[in-house]
Parts: structure tokens; C-alpha cells; sequence
């Protein structure tokens, strides 16, 4: 609630000030895209992973334009993916994962490149504060039952462990693409960002003890909260 505030403000701060600027020096954007993400194991019972899949990223700023090409601004994104156990070999019904949210904001500089008169290439940086929505939670027995390739009698897999979530996290955010421009007041975009995470891990999940089939094992699974995106968005002017 407290980001969502700060960044109402400073659009209510950038919107008091366009009148002594012109015409055409401000800049709306959004963005749309999908990412990847990737989460370390380390332990000794290597059938049970955990991943990410179905990301989705959107993407919302306004900038200021200044000169040489220059634009600085605020802008907001949500990151969104499935975050999920398999246990293989067994069957992929037994994916069980929950919908992971991170929501960030921050500031934005970034530089224009043309290459042609309508053509170029873009820079920018941004650092930004994110939030997630993910629960500590605490794992105390069965969680899951499986089932073996080819069917046959379910069986219970015992979890007991923990997650450790960092709520609030820093990101360096470079990024780098190709634009071209509709018109002198629109332009399409294609960019790529790496999210780089200051303040690592994003999640850390212990489980100190698994049981499966009366043996015992035992993993730990870490996110450190950094992504890649790949997005492609539509800019104004006015």
C-alpha cells in the first residue's frame, strides 16, 4: 500500500509540472512480456524440484524527456509465475505450485540511439523496490500423495521444513532494445531486462526432512529473486 502511494504521488508530481515543459515532452509506456527465472537445489533426494513456469510480466511508466535523447520517470511492473514441486519421474499431475506475485517500482533513466530516421536502438537503467506476495510457511507432514508411472496405489510424500521469504526486495534493472517510430507521437518497442536482485535470496525453502517410501531425504531450494524478460510495448508522446 505504501509503494502503491509513492507512486501516485510522483505521477501526481510529474503531472504538475508538464506545463512548463511543452509539448511532447512526456512519455507514457507500457509493456507486456514474459520472463525466466531460475532456482538452485542442492540436498540428496533429486526427484523432487522445484521450478517456475507461465510467467508473465506488464510493464507501466512515465518518463520526462530531456535532452541528447534522454528520458528520466517512474515506472511500475508486475512479474508474475506459477511456482511449483514435481516429484519425477513421477506423473505431471502431481505439479503442485502456487501463483507468485512481485510488484516493483522505482526510477528510470534512459538513452536513445537512432540509427535511422525513425530506427534505433535504447539504454536504460532502472532501481526499483519489490514487493511479493508470497507467505512464510511451515511444512509439518503429508503435503502431496503420487503416483508412480503407469498407475498403481498413491503414495504419500511427508514434507517437514520451512520457507523463508524476503517481503521487500532491491532491483537493479539494465535494459537494452529496438524501437521504431509510428508517428511523431507513437513508437513500438521491443526490450530485454535482466532484474538483478541486491538484497538475495527472494525464497529459501529447507526442508529438513523428506519422507518418501519409509526413506529419508532431505533438499534446499533457493530463488534469489533475479530474472530475465523479454517485452515488447507501445510509447506516447504528448
Amino acid at each position: 500500500m505504501k509503494t502503491l502511494k509513492l507512486f501516485l504521488l510522483g505521477i501526481i508530481w510529474l503531472a504538475s509540472t508538464e506545463l512548463s515543459f511543452g509539448q511532447k515532452n512526456w512519455v507514457i509506456e507500457a509493456k507486456v512480456g514474459t520472463g525466466n527465472t531460475n532456482i538452485s537445489t542442492t540436498g540428496n533426494y533429486s526427484d523432487l524440484t522445484l521450478s517456475t513456469n507461465s510467467h508473465r510480466f506488464v510493464s507501466f511508466g512515465v518518463l520526462r524527456k530531456l535532452k541528447n535523447n534522454f528520458s528520466i520517470g517512474l515506472e511500475t511492473d508486475i512479474y508474475r509465475f506459477l511456482l511449483g514441486y514435481t516429484f519425477l519421474p513421477l506423473d505431471e499431475e502431481n505439479k503442485v505450485g502456487t501463483r507468485a506475485n512481485f510488484w516493483s517500482i522505482g526510477p528510470k533513466i534512459q538513452k536513445d540511439f537512432y540509427v535511422r530516421p525513425k530506427l534505433g536502438l535504447s539504454l536504460a537503467v532502472g532501481f526499483h523496490l519489490t514487493q511479493t506476495n508470497q507467505n512464510e510457511e511451515i511444512y509439518t507432514g503429508i503435503w502431496q500423495t503420487v503416483r508412480l508411472p503407469g498407475g498403481g496405489q498413491r503414495i504419500p510424500v511427508l514434507l517437514y521444513g520451512n520457507e523463508e521469504i524476503q517481503e521487500f526486495t532491491f532491483h537493479f534493472k539494465p535494459e537494452g532494445g529496438i524501437f521504431y517510430d509510428l508517428t511523431e507521437s507513437s513508437r513500438i518497442t521491443f526490450s530485454c531486462e535482466w532484474g538483478i536482485n541486491l538484497s538475495q535470496p527472494a525464497l529459501v525453502v529447507n526442508l529438513d526432512r523428506i519422507v518418501f517410501e519409509d526413506q529419508t531425504f532431505q533438499n534446499q531450494h533457493i530463488f534469489n529473486g533475479n530474472y530475465f524478460s523479454a517485452q515488447l510495448g507501445y510509447r506516447y508522446s504528448f
